[in-house]
């Protein structure tokens, strides 16, 4: 994670599996990110570009967590739902959840 501003905020997407939420801080805090900078996504408000997403995959049985960069807000290219939707991101990483 060498090339992670761990001052930056990670926005944490559960898919409405909100119980996975500090097994999510935990593997993250293993990886060197700063657990205070995590914080459970909001559907009305996306973070700031520069920041990052850390996203539980598959939705419906996670296997793993993709960390991406938020690179800006151009609306129809971005991926997720709410105010996410308008969010244009770039993978950095998969890290197993478990």
């Amino acid at each position: 994670m060498s090339n992670i501003d761990t001052e930056k905020n990670v926005y944490v997407i559960v898919h409405g599996q909100k119980q996975l939420f500090e097994t999510v801080k935990s593997r993250l805090g293993d990886t060197g990110l700063k657990t205070e900078k995590l914080i459970l996504a909001d559907m009305n408000k996306p973070g700031n570009e520069g920041d990052y997403i850390a996203m539980l995959w598959p939705p419906m049985a996670p296997t793993e967590i993709i960390l991406s960069q938020i690179i800006d807000f151009n609306g129809p290219e971005g991926r997720g739902m709410g105010a996410w939707a308008t969010v244009n991101q770039k993978e950095l990483q998969r890290i197993p959840l478990n």
